[in-house]
C-alpha cells in the first residue's frame, strides 16, 4: 500500500528539522525518539481514524520502571488535529508543527540535564496519576540523590494506595525491594541502572553513549 501524500510530508519535514538534533524515527512509524539513556521523549505526529492529517504528542518516558512499552510520565498532548488541505497548506503547518516539536523536547532535554534541575523537575511535576506514579518517580529521583528518607516518604505515599490488581502488586513488590536499597546509595543507583537497562532492551532502545547524571 503506497504511502499517503500527507504522510509523506510528515515523515520529509520531521527528517529535516528533527535529525540533526540526534532525534531518530522509530521505524516506519510517525514517532520520533529523543533518546536520553534514563529517559526517553516522545515525538509523535498522532494519526485518526478516517482522517488525513495529524495533532502531536511530545512527552517524556522514564526508563526506571520495568515495562516493555512507552508512556507519556511528562507532557502529552500539543496541538489540535491539523487536516490536510491541500499540500501547500500542510507543508506550512507542518514546519510549525515540528518545530514545536523540537522546541517541547529541547526544553525537556534541559530540565533533566543535571541532577539538580532534574530533581526540581520530577519533583515539582503534578503527574496524570500522582499519587501512584508520581510519588513513585520522585521516590526514585530522591533516593539517586542520596536522599533516602525523602525517597522513603515518597515510596511510603506509593503504597498507601489501593494496590490489588496484578500490576499494582508487581509495583507494590517493587517498591518495596527498592525501600531495602535506600540506606546505601551506591546500592540504589545500581539496583535502579539494571532496572533501566533491561527497560532498554524491553523497549527495543539502542546503545547509547548517553548515560545517567548523578
Amino acid at each position: 500500500m503506497p504511502t499517503p501524500i500527507h504522510s509523506k510530508i510528515i515523515n520529509k519535514i520531521a527528517r529535516k528539522i528533527l535529525k540533526e538534533h540526534g532525534i531518530v524515527r522509530k521505524g516506519q512509524s510517525r514517532k520520533w525518539l529523543d533518546d536520553q539513556y534514563w529517559f526517553t521523549t516522545g515525538i509523535e505526529f498522532q494519526p485518526f481514524k478516517d482522517r488525513r492529517g495529524t495533532c502531536l504528542n511530545v512527552g517524556v518516558n522514564f526508563h526506571w520502571y520495568e515495562q516493555s512499552y512507552f508512556s507519556y510520565d511528562i507532557g502529552y498532548r500539543e496541538s489540535e488535529f491539523i487536516d490536510f488541505v491541500n499540500e501547500e497548506q500542510f507543508e506550512n503547518e507542518m514546519n510549525s508543527l515540528v518545530e514545536l516539536a523540537l522546541k517541547r523536547t529541547l526544553e525537556l532535554r534541559e530540565k533533566l540535564t543535571d541532577i539538580r534541575t532534574v530533581t526540581n523537575t520530577i519533583l515539582n511535576h503534578e503527574y496524570t496519576s500522582d499519587s501512584l506514579w508520581g510519588n513513585y518517580h520522585r521516590a526514585i529521583i530522591c533516593g539517586l540523590n542520596n536522599e533516602p528518607k525523602k525517597s522513603e516518604h515518597y515510596f511510603n505515599l506509593v503504597l498507601e494506595n489501593k494496590l490489588e490488581c496484578d500490576w499494582e502488586q508487581e509495583l507494590k513488590q517493587r517498591v518495596e525491594k527498592l525501600k531495602t536499597d535506600l540506606n546505601n546509595t551506591v546500592d540504589f543507583r545500581n539496583r535502579i541502572d539494571k532496572i533501566i537497562e533491561k527497560t532498554r532492551i524491553k523497549k527495543k532502545l539502542k546503545e547509547t553513549e548517553i548515560k545517567n547524571v548523578w
